[in-house]
């Protein structure tokens, strides 16, 4: 993980936990129950990254689903986990109407 401790812009390193004497992880997501300390969220409702422009290199592998076009099995998979449904090219559509214009993306129910 890439930490403001070494890389400029980086995730804050107050935000993250030692896995081993080589790597880090995001608070909060190294054990059950799973929850990262960056997620703004009501679950189900509305959810957002608060460091988003310096989130880790693994959460900007993994996209939501339709957000650019495309459907994300590891998203449908995480959301299915917490009992949601996948996200669908129709939820896009109701966030672009509602005029959003965040900085970084926000995500649909």
């Amino acid at each position: 993980m890439e930490s403001d401790e070494v890389t400029p812009g980086g995730v804050p390193a107050a935000l993250t936990e030692r896995v081993d004497a080589h790597r880090l992880c995001m608070r909060g997501t190294y054990a059950p129950p799973i929850r990262c300390v960056a997620l703004e969220a009501d679950i189900g409702r509305h959810s957002r990254c608060t460091i988003h422009p310096n989130r880790p290199s693994v959460c900007r592998e993994v996209d939501a689903s339709w957000e650019f076009g495309r459907p994300s099995p590891q998203c449908d998979k995480a959301r299915l986990a917490y009992g949601l449904p996948v996200l669908t090219p129709a939820d896009w559509v109701d966030v672009a109407e509602a005029g959003h214009t965040t900085p970084e993306p926000l995500a649909p129910k």
